[in-house]
């Protein structure tokens, strides 16, 4: 079968969507397709425009970028191996480009799959303007993909709510593929003693992972280990993720807790492994339903039987079930935060037991890439 995936953008751009088509694509690459990914040149530095990566044909177009924003990013150019296609598997209707390839696909009799993600989830944006005016595209762009393209995919169960009850779409056509996990997180061996050797650390903390950006909700984090520190002495909390730290690093000087927060930045993917084997816990602090469409960190946590604690907003309270496997609480409510982290510090068998749970709830690329040809073959 010949497969092309469609962003605006790919590797080496890195991100929780940009990683998610990257690994789809070379997982059905591995099964025996012909596997292509056609993408905008914006952050490809100085890769070639034509590539082969890990046995999946790389395309980058020339485009332009409205506004500074990465979803505005419109194709100047369609390459024509989009003509001969079986499938032309889109991902994300918030994409312009994303959108206008398969259009393109489209007005060529080639089948069409679009992977919906983040739903409605400007609505909450605390940019008035991007709340306004974003809200009202993505609105356009969800009923637009709705009535032109062939399948229907969803990452989170939510977006899949949603298309069925604000957009009328048919549930029984709306199919719930969402991120697998790599076989390195599944089956790798303990790396958190060599991780605290490494780092030099011999307490118990809590872990972050991700994007240091004021909607991550970062900032309600560390004012909750302050609590935390004083409930549980010598606790930690390790930040793993790029971004900048200087405003972190300030509000952990001006709360008297900068030696109790670590701050990482970008580590490898066989660090961050070992980050998450000696944990107590996973915090997602997340608060906007923006950031947070199937956040990719719950299943590394849980493939590593760590439980989360996170805030009910975007897919997570699709996921994550409050006491099941892992704790939910309001979003930038700093107490409640604070409380949740206490509970798991405090009680590893509870802690065990709702890490143990998640890792049931998670699949393998290889089963997703299986999940998404038999919905492209059907």
């Amino acid at each position: 079968m010949k497969i092309i995936h469609v962003h605006h953008h790919y590797w080496p751009v890195i991100g929780g969507l940009e990683n998610a088509v990257k690994a789809l694509a070379e997982e059905q690459a591995r099964l025996g397709h012909e596997v292509h990914v056609v993408a905008s040149t914006y952050g490809a530095a100085n890769r070639p425009r034509e590539e082969v990566i890990n046995g999946v044909h790389v395309h980058r177009v020339k485009a332009i970028r409205l506004a500074g924003y990465p979803d505005l990013t419109y194709p100047l150019e369609y390459p024509d191996i989009i003509r001969n296609a079986d499938i032309v598997h889109g991902h994300s209707q918030n994409s312009l480009f994303t959108m206008k390839m398969l259009e393109h696909a489209k007005r060529h009799s080639v089948k069409t799959a679009m992977h919906f993600m983040a739903v409605d989830a400007l609505n909450d944006h605390p940019n008035p303007l991007v709340k306004l005016i974003g809200s009202k595209y993505s609105s356009k762009m969800t009923r637009k993909a709705l009535k032109e393209f062939d399948i229907y995919m969803v990452r989170s169960l939510r977006d899949k709510e949603l298309l069925t009850s604000k957009y009328g779409a048919n549930a029984d056509n709306i199919y719930y593929v969402p991120d697998g996990i790599s076989n390195e997180l599944l089956n790798t061996e303990y790396l958190g003693d060599q991780f605290r050797e490494s780092r030099n650390i011999t307490s118990d903390y809590v872990l972050y992972i991700g994007r240091l950006h004021p909607l991550k909700g970062i900032e309600y984090l560390i004012r909750a280990m302050r609590i935390v520190n004083n409930e549980v002495k010598d606790s930690l909390l390790i930040i793993i993720g790029p971004g900048d730290q200087r405003p972190y690093i300030d509000l952990t000087n001006k709360l008297g807790i900068r030696d109790r927060v670590l701050f990482l930045g970008y580590v490898s993917d066989r660090e961050k492994i070992g980050a998450l084997d000696a944990s107590t816990a996973l915090v997602l602090p997340s608060i906007s339903n923006y950031v947070e469409v199937y956040p990719m960190v719950i299943s590394e946590a849980w493939a590593r039987q760590k439980p989360v604690i996170a805030t009910t907003v975007g897919g997570i309270p699709y996921r994550v079930k409050n006491m099941e496997n892992g704790i939910l609480v309001p979003p930038r409510d700093v107490k409640a935060l604070a409380n949740a982290i206490i509970t798991i510090l405090t009680d590893k068998e509870l802690a065990r037991k709702l890490g143990a749970r998640g890792r049931v709830n998670i699949k393998s690329w290889n089963e997703i890439a299986r999940e998404a040809l038999k919905l492209y073959e059907k």
